[in-house]
């Protein structure tokens, strides 16, 4: 530190989440110069300049010894922020769980603590603390997502689980070592390490070194599978590069000849601070010139002394860069970013869009030539602090959902900055996670396992299946297919797993995938055909036919001729219903409701059928009783045409029978037969009703004969229903004779032998009902009925 003045540095990290060195390798945001604050008479009011300077540490010592002696509510919620500033998630959990059930406390105060807990294992608890931030605060999807963290707490540990051997490396520092890079035969990374200057310089975050740029040797042992390295000793890289303040997160071209990194706001030794005295982190490129000296720096054009921009990552044509930025318009902290070079120059920059980038923090992006990006994000379905997850082009212009990598690579700490081989296997990554012998160290990764991709597929057609559900029956997982149908896992060597694909509306697959005899990194493909299922249903509608109204509350059963099986449903307030029925079978459907005839439909059948099929079938009840009262007019019009006796006073309605008469005779002709078949059935399936069974004649005749003779043809009809088995109690024969005619066909009106044939009829009503009946027919005169002709008759 020089005399008179304080370095302070803010990671992208430090800004925007817990680890300064997370994001400071965002290459610490800002660094704050600023005269040292002497002559405060209150240490409250030192504390909270310090902290408006960055200086946290100095800011926590203040805070402790304020709250030693006074319980201030504002000092309170500082020293919780500084200490999720500084990465304590202990002290940090202590305090946020003071200060949430201050008055002053604010939403935000919810999702930090909740946050503190699940870093420090407990699960259970944040979530409360999260379901409480989303209450406040439903708009804000990374409180959604954090939320549900803890729900796939086991799945996230358990997905990977015996995939990845992690080793931590022994170069690390007992200080911040992140964001390592491949580089030739071996790996840039980033360090605070540098405790031998002459010149002693710290940020006041962290009270450490700046960051800067190192190089180690890291040889793959010859024959042996990736991840068999002999290290180096680190050495700085490319002095020119490295500056008094931070110099991080680098990425070179695929020749190795350009090289990406992210310092400090400084340039030519000048350096530029935003509005409110932040020096901002920047990307910029330099070249290689010679074997190992690198010139031509210059920076990005979307830099900005207002905002930062860090963790430049190239795709592996060199045609896009991504990187994280803080740039406004964004979604929340640190979002990431993509830029096409086009003409030699980098357009405009693309914000990733929202499923990926959320309201914390996206950061450390890293381009793999298989095409997936990975990077970190804290405000994503994880297990806590940063987790790794990656993205790959979904072949539609966006982007496939983040998949995270899962517990070893990601813990409750913060998991970030991760690279990997050309082929997948091997690779880096940094943690503060326990065990390390820093802040943030660097582990090495090596997969036991293989890839393997899944294939769930139309069977007829060969289309892939987006969304079908896929059981690994080896670890219990249950995975999504993606648009191409397709799931990418990795699976342990030496191993066999069934893989169980289902999908609404196709049967169920399965098929094995075994990783024997294959080396790591050989791709192993399975590919699950579905079948279409075929499906049959039976639906429609009730309606009244007086009314034509849809009947609501209607019971409906369906029966089937190949098994037992009975199934019931009510209708819906627009007298719908729908059941699913069985292939191969033929089914009866009946309808009932109070005050109406029992409708019974069969032969609705699924026999024979070949392809998903859905039977329509609407159903007409008739009311037996209506309310006089309300009946309508367009109502009574109707009952006259189906019963042209009409209602009685009681409100029964009448039912015309097709039973016809010739002129002056009794008997029932044959015509009548499927008539009064029908009129059995119904009596059959309700032994509990009680018919009126009502005759008419023609006007001919005097009156006394006509009802004498209504009277024998109402009988005729009795008769002929208890030879075939129907109790007479149920029965009640009627002669009206010719008082209820369906025509003005009186005494001495001409008209023709077909109108006097429609009177010579029989209509039947329910009188009494200790049950439901069941009919359908149609009650409207017969018109093409046979027409008996009266010889010598005037009229």
């Amino acid at each position: 530190m020089e005399q008179g003045l304080t370095y302070f540095s803010s990671s992208v990290k430090n800004l925007f989440i817990m680890n300064i060195k997370k994001l400071i390798f965002t290459f610490l945001s800002g660094i704050l110069i600023c005269s040292a604050s002497f002559g405060q008479s209150s240490k409250l009011k030192k504390a909270n300049q310090n902290m408006e300077t960055l200086n946290y540490q100095a800011a926590i010592l203040l805070y402790n010894e304020v709250l030693e002696k006074n319980d201030d509510p504002q000092a309170k919620m500082n020293i919780a922020e500084c200490y999720r500033k500084v990465n304590d998630p202990g002290n940090a959990e202590y305090w946020y769980g003071q200060v949430v059930r201050l008055p002053q406390a604010e939403p935000i105060h919810k999702l930090y603590y909740g946050q503190m807990l699940q870093r420090n294992g407990k699960c259970d608890l944040a979530k409360e603390w999260f379901g409480k931030y989303v209450a406040d605060v439903p708009g804000d999807m990374r409180g959604q997502f954090l939320l549900k963290a803890c729900d796939y707490e086991d799945e996230l540990r358990t997905k990977n689980a015996g995939i990845y051997d992690i080793a931590h490396m022994e170069f690390n520092s007992n200080l911040d070592d992140f964001s390592p890079a491949f580089y030739k035969h071996g790996i840039v990374f980033a360090s605070e390490r540098d405790r031998g200057s002459a010149v002693k310089r710290s940020h006041g975050w962290t009270g450490n070194p700046f960051l800067e740029l190192y190089f180690i040797e890291a040889k793959q042992v010859k024959g042996e599978d990736c991840g068999n390295v002999m290290y180096g000793r680190p050495e700085k890289f490319a002095e020119e590069l490295n500056t008094k303040f931070h110099d991080a997160a680098v990425t070179f071209s695929d020749d190795q000849k350009q090289i990406f990194f992210t310092r400090n706001n400084i340039e030519d030794g000048k350096v530029g601070k935003s509005d409110d005295g932040i020096i901002k982190l920047k990307v910029y490129s330099a070249d290689i010139k010679g074997k190992s000296d690198w010139h031509n720096l210059k920076g990005l054009p979307f830099n900005s002394d207002e905002y930062s921009v860090a963790h430049p990552t190239l795709s592996a044509d060199g045609k896009k860069i991504f990187f994280s930025s803080d740039m406004p318009g964004g979604f929340g902290g640190m979002d990431i970013y993509m830029s096409d070079k086009e003409g030699g120059r980098w357009g405009p920059p693309i914000n990733l869009g929202p499923e990926i980038n959320t309201e914390g923090n996206e950061i450390f992006p890293n381009f793999h030539k298989s095409g997936k990006l990975y990077f970190a994000s804290d405000g994503l379905i994880g297990l806590g602090g940063l987790d790794i997850y990656y993205i790959e082009d979904n072949d539609n212009g966006g982007w496939t959902e983040p998949e995270n990598l899962g517990y070893p690579i990601n813990t409750i700490a913060d998991d970030f900055s991760i690279i990997l081989n050309e082929e997948g296997t091997c690779g880096y990554f940094a943690s503060d996670r326990e065990g390390g012998v820093g802040r943030d160290d660097i582990y090495s990764f090596r997969k036991t396992a293989s890839p393997v991709q899944i294939l769930v597929f139309d069977e007829e057609t060969r289309e892939p299946i987006k969304g079908a559900s896929v059981v690994d029956e080896c670890t219990g997982n249950t995975l999504v297919t993606g648009e191409d149908g397709t799931i990418s896992i990795d699976m342990k060597l030496n191993q066999c797993c069934t893989f169980a694909a289902s999908m609404e509306t196709y049967l169920d697959g399965s098929k094995e995938g075994c990783t024997k005899n294959i080396k790591i990194g050989e791709q192993v493909f399975v590919e699950i055909p579905l079948e279409k299922e075929i499906t049959f249903a039976l639906q429609g509608a009730v309606f009244d036919v007086i009314t034509k109204f849809p009947v609501e509350g209607v019971t409906l059963t369906i029966t089937n001729d190949i098994n037992d099986n009975i199934q019931t449903a009510v209708t819906d307030d627009d007298g719908l219903f729908s059941f699913e029925i069985e292939e191969g079978a033929c089914y009866t459907i009946k309808g009932e409701k109070e005050n109406f005839i029992t409708t019974q439909l069969a032969d609705l059948c699924t026999r024979g059928l070949t392809e998903t099929t859905t039977l329509q079938v609407n159903l007409d009840l008739q009311p037996y009783k209506v309310d006089v009262a309300t009946v309508t007019d367009n109502a009574l019009e109707k009952v006259t045409e189906i019963g042209p006796s009409g209602i009685d006073e009681n409100g029964s309605v009448p039912y015309l029978v097709h039973v016809y008469y010739d002129f002056n005779q009794s008997y029932l002709r044959d015509e009548s037969i499927p008539a009064l078949e029908a009129l059995l059935e119904m009596l059959e399936l309700n032994p509990d009703f009680i018919l009126e069974l009502g005759s008419h004649t023609d006007s001919r005749g005097s009156f006394r004969y006509n009802r004498r003779l209504s009277q024998r043809r109402a009988e005729s009809v009795v008769r002929w229903l208890t030879s075939k088995g129907v109790d007479r109690s149920r029965l009640t024969a009627v002669g009206y004779g010719e008082n209820k005619n369906v025509n003005n066909c009186k005494n001495n009106v001409p008209c023709s032998e077909k109108e006097h044939q429609m009177n010579r009829r029989t209509e039947f009503r329910i009188i009494g009902k200790k049950g439901d009946i069941d009919i359908v027919q149609d009650s409207r005169p017969n018109p093409n009925t046979r027409v008996s002709v009266c010889a010598g008759c005037p009229f």
